[in-house]
């Protein structure tokens, strides 16, 4: 278990918890193709193996997962949907408890996994934003489904739609993430949280978290919304505009800017 994973560094640990790197620092944890598969996977095995109580994710390097690597794109169409499908579904079917420790930037298909963490600590030094209509693309992922019911629907509507980003410390003081705490102790205070859950009652746990996930399983035709108009974006004018800024580092002129009607 857990022996073919690439972009992943995973280590079950005596003490009953799975710790989980996004292991490539160079690219600020941006997850490719490879990547992307393995970020939803992972948590249908951690939910499998007998011997882990608890996951815990973090970012190698200064970053926790700068989402989809844009420069090398994460693959065709529909094996994009599957895996970022397959990310958000296993995560919320997951009966263990999931600990995200956000060590730097966040967007995107990272900060799906962030935030869709049971319990999400943010270091004073975490950049969280979800960047999809930086570039043309329509707030898939996980946004529609998870910022309305944390921070209220008038809040995620202006993130979402302006793409601002937000500080740890923000983000903690609107309820996105449970706690912001000082760089130097954001590891140990996750590995604390950890460690009290893996001794916890299991059951008592794993069933306080499957009641609170029936707010995502009663709502998940948002989250399926959120893909399908994602996918359908990502075919348009607007999304190639945004891509070719991104990789120019020029502001994006967006084609669907002066078409009123569009949706």
């Amino acid at each position: 278990m857990y022996s073919d994973y690439e972009f992943l560094k995973v280590e079950p640990g005596a003490d009953r918890v799975l710790r989980i790197t996004m292991n490539r620092p160079e690219k600020l944890n941006a997850s490719g193709e490879i990547g992307h598969g393995e970020q939803g996977r992972i948590w249908r095995e951690f939910d499998a193996d007998p011997e882990m109580n608890v996951a815990l994710i973090t970012g190698a390097g200064r970053a926790f997962s700068a989402g989809g690597d844009l420069e090398a794109g994460n693959g065709p169409l529909a094996t994009d949907m599957r895996d970022g499908r397959a990310l958000v579904r296993n995560m919320i079917a997951c009966r263990k408890p999931i600990i995200s420790a956000i060590n730097g930037f966040a967007v995107g298909g990272g900060l799906a996994i962030a935030l869709l963490a049971d319990i999400s600590i943010a270091s004073e030094k975490a950049v969280l934003m979800d960047g999809h209509l930086k570039i043309g693309l329509a707030a898939g992922d996980h946004a529609a489904l998870v910022w309305p019911l944390a921070i209220g629907l008038a809040r995620a509507k202006y993130h979402l739609l302006l793409c601002d980003r937000i500080t740890g410390k923000e983000a903690a003081e609107i309820g996105l993430v449970a706690r912001c705490v000082p760089h130097e102790e954001l590891m140990t205070t996750a590995e604390d949280i950890a460690a009290r859950l893996a001794k916890g009652p299991q059951f008592a746990i794993q069933g306080t978290k499957a009641a609170l996930n029936n707010w995502y399983q009663q709502n998940i035709g948002i989250f399926e919304h959120s893909l399908y108009v994602e996918a359908l974006s990502a075919t348009l004018p607007d999304a190639a505009a945004g891509l070719d800024a991104f990789r120019t580092g020029a502001e994006p002129e967006f084609p669907g800017a002066t078409n009123a009607n569009m949706y």
